[in-house]
């Protein structure tokens, strides 16, 4: 169960370096942006790139300091006191440049609006760089077990230093990549040329301090530097594939998967330093299972990670692709257009009155000559479904069985630890590590097959989504209260039968959503040969002990 918690908690630090680091980028090139006249078009994008969802990626740190302090409160406890002196910093840095952001676009004054500007560019620079080296401190083992550690030195070393260089410049290079994705959609070639130069010249540096790094950490974390050279090694490799991938893309003037290798790219390294500090929290010392809480008090913070995922990550997904639309954000945003003219001299003070974006029906070959924002038909808007509908519902039916699935589920039970398992199978930590991302791919899925799909073909779709939950509830209480492996074998390959069925309609209805749901129906079949591997070395259909035979 520390495992299982431990792995949750891992999810939301990943999660918030690839999200929260990008608008931590952000700032830093909004830094170096110039003046007020030649910096005006790049913090522009900036703006109306950042503005609907820079409050939204903090979600993410929360999440951690919460599952950290409940699931872990003695390495909570030691890393607070020891390394409170950069975390209080990084706070401060949050605040300031939320403060900083806001005032900024409501501010009139050319002093004011410089004075706003530089607390959000420097504390966008503050924040990932204090975070970066209490990475370094834990990893290198300066945060004694009992806390109360060296203040200064804690913090203050070759690892962290490295650790804060590090943070600072991947939040660059994943900010200069999504900018100039961004850029590529609105059809800008200045801003697109302006961020790609920028995003290459960070994804250079970032790779050679990486490689003087490999030295710094010889000398200073030699744990470390033997995990990242032995069992991380992999994913230090893909992380610098992933880079160059990223780097290529841009070069090729690609949108699609140049945000994700990039974000892959960030995640890896972040990822390499979990497995490279594993078993211990605290980098050479206090492991996960000693820093535990009781059982009691971890199943809880499974159920309500497990509960938060599936409500949260829909709705991120949904903001995320809203913004990206233009639907949300600062209003004077074209949708998927450039600068418009009033944005791009005198004229900008008359134009905020304007509407979001073009409607469907303006998006013609024509469309992309007139880049001037024109507003969206208010009979068309009230005409529109509300496509949060969908995704609410799913993501409620999924949490529905989810918890349905949970209480039936014991991998605890002294009959199921007694069985004859194969090599093969997973520690039972993983099985939770694995379903909650599974389980937020069929709400995002069940969502948008659903906001596509109109009349009986609705309502057959959700009809399949319906059967395929309840099938996939089930085989947890065939499995676990039967206590028939048999039983949960027969169920498995219903739900097998029915995620095919469960694919090609979706198929039909929504190409993107089948795909999301792949991984889905890939790890049910495994489950299946699991299954059925368990029923072929355990004779009794009906299971309660090792097999006498």
């Amino acid at each position: 169960m520390a495992e299982l918690v431990a792995v949750f908690l891992f999810i939301g630090v990943v999660a918030y370096a690839v999200l929260g680091g990008a608008d931590f980028g952000a700032g830093f090139w909004d830094l170096i942006a110039g003046g007020a006249k030649r910096g005006r078009e790049p913090r522009h994008l900036i703006d109306v790139s950042l503005a609907p969802v820079w409050e939204a990626n903090h979600t993410w740190l929360i999440y951690c300091l919460v599952v950290l302090w409940t699931g872990f409160p003695s390495a909570f406890a030691a890393i607070t006191t020891t390394l409170y002196i950069p975390l209080v910093l990084a706070l401060l840095g949050i605040v300031l440049r939320g403060a900083g952001f806001a005032f900024r676009k409501a501010t009139v004054r050319t002093e004011e609006q410089r004075l706003y500007g530089a607390a959000f560019a420097l504390s966008s620079i503050l924040t990932p760089y204090c975070f970066g080296a209490v990475a370094g401190g834990l990893a290198s083992g300066r945060v004694p077990t009992a806390g109360n550690g060296d203040a200064i030195s804690s913090w203050v070393n070759p690892s962290s230093i490295l650790g804060g260089i590090l943070a600072v410049l991947a939040c660059s290079y994943l900010a200069a990549t999504y900018l100039t994705v961004e850029a590529l959609h609105r059809d800008d070639q200045k801003l697109y040329r302006y961020y790609r130069d920028r995003a290459m010249a960070a994804g250079a540096v970032t790779g050679a301090v990486s490689i003087a790094g490999i030295f710094v950490l010889q000398a200073d974390s030699p744990r470390l530097f033997d995990r990242l050279s032995g069992p991380a090694l992999p994913l230090v490799v893909l992380a610098a594939v992933g880079g160059l991938v990223g780097l290529a893309l841009l070069w090729a003037r690609r949108t699609v998967g140049t945000r994700v290798a990039a974000a892959g790219a960030v995640a890896l390294v972040v990822i390499g330093w979990g497995v490279a500090q594993t078993p211990y929290l605290l980098g050479t010392h206090l492991s996960i299972t000693e820093a535990a809480a009781p059982n009691a008090a971890l199943a809880v913070v499974v159920g309500v990670a497990i509960v938060a995922g599936l409500l949260i990550v829909p709705s991120l997904v949904l903001l995320f692709r809203l913004s990206g639309r233009g639907v949300v954000g600062v209003g004077e945003r074209p949708f998927r257009g450039g600068v418009t003219e009033g944005e791009r001299g005198g004229g900008a003070k008359d134009d905020r009155g304007a509407g979001v974006g073009l409607t469907k029906g303006d998006r013609s070959p024509g469309a992309k000559a007139d880049r001037t924002a024109v507003p969206l038909d208010p009979t068309a808007v009230q005409g529109r479904p509300h496509r949060w509908v969908p995704y609410a519902l799913c993501a409620g039916a999924v949490t529905a069985t989810a918890v349905a699935g949970a209480r039936a589920t014991r991998p605890d039970a002294r009959w199921y630890r007694e069985l004859n398992t194969p090599d093969w199978q997973p520690p039972p930590w993983a099985f939770g590590a694995v379903w909650t991302p599974l389980y937020a791919s069929i709400a995002v899925a069940g969502g948008r097959a659903l906001n596509v799909a109109r009349g009986p073909q609705r309502k057959a779709l959700a009809g399949e989504f319906a059967a395929n939950l309840a099938l996939n509830a089930g085989w947890s209480n065939l499995f676990f209260r039967l206590r028939s492996p048999l039983a949960g074998l027969a169920g498995t390959l219903l739900l097998d039968a029915s995620n095919i069925r469960l694919l090609t309609r979706v198929a039909r209805t929504d190409r993107k959503a089948a795909v999301i749901l792949l991984p889905y129906a890939a790890w049910c079949a495994y489950a299946t040969c699991l299954n059925a591997s368990i029923v072929a070395r355990n004779h009794e259909p009906r299971h309660r002990g090792p097999s006498k035979s």
